[in-house]
C-alpha cells in the first residue's frame, strides 16, 4: 500500500468516525429531550452530561488542538 492509499483510506475512516460522532451527539440531545419532557431529570441530566463531557468535550479538545 502506498503512502497515498494509507492518507486516502485514513481520511475515510476520519469521514466515517466523524458522521458516527454527529450521529451519536444528535441521539444523546433527542434523548435528553425526550427524558426531560417525560418528567425524568435523572436520565436527562445523564443524557445532557455525556453530551457535553464526552460530545462537546472532545470537539472543544480538537479544537483547542488546531490553535497550537
Amino acid at each position: 500500500m502506498s503512502k497515498a492509499d494509507e492518507l486516502d483510506r485514513l481520511v475515510g475512516e476520519l469521514v466515517n468516525l466523524d458522521e458516527r460522532r454527529v450521529c451519536i451527539g444528535t441521539k444523546l440531545v433527542d434523548l435528553e429531550h425526550y427524558f426531560r419532557r417525560a418528567g425524568h431529570p435523572e436520565f436527562s441530566r445523564r443524557a445532557l452530561d455525556a453530551f457535553m463531557t464526552r460530545y462537546m468535550g472532545r470537539v472543544l479538545e480538537l479544537a483547542d488542538g488546531m490553535r497550537e
